[in-house]
């Protein structure tokens, strides 16, 4: 199992809820995510792009490399589960076409608060929780 979880993507008047896959392999130096192009047509990001996009050349963990549109600091994410919402962390998005589900990334991850406690069992909780509440993924 892996650590899931629902967030709420905002761009402007667009917003769309998806469920999502902290990767801690997912390494940038600012918070990112990375969606499939449904997912960045739903926000009115894809195919028409907004001013700023560019198409980056991103190392995969495979050693393999791959060409994404990536769009800095457009939406706001949230983290949103039954009992509360966090955010907003002003992100970075990047499109992969064939891209399965979205994936958070590092800094995404600690900017949301969220803490893996057991990749394995895949749970997890917000960093103020530590000790207290355990979260179990979606």
């Amino acid at each position: 199992m892996a650590i899931r979880l629902r967030l709420k993507l905002v761009k402007e008047s667009n917003s769309v809820e998806v469920t999502a896959l902290v990767n801690s392999g997912f390494e940038t130096l600012e918070p990112e995510i990375l969606v499939p192009s449904d997912i960045a047509r739903n926000l009115s990001l894809y195919p028409q792009l907004p001013q700023g996009a560019m198409v980056k050349e991103y190392k995969l963990a495979d050693g393999s490399s791959s060409k994404l549109i990536k769009i800095s600091k457009i939406i706001s994410v949230y983290a949103v589960e039954e009992d509360r919402m966090i955010g907003p962390v002003e992100s970075s998005l990047t499109i992969a076409e064939k891209a399965e589900e979205p994936l958070i990334s590092d800094k995404l991850a600690g900017k949301l608060g969220i803490v893996a406690l057991d990749f394995g069992e895949g749970l997890w909780c917000f960093k103020d929780e530590i000790g207290r509440v355990t979260r179990k993924s979606r």
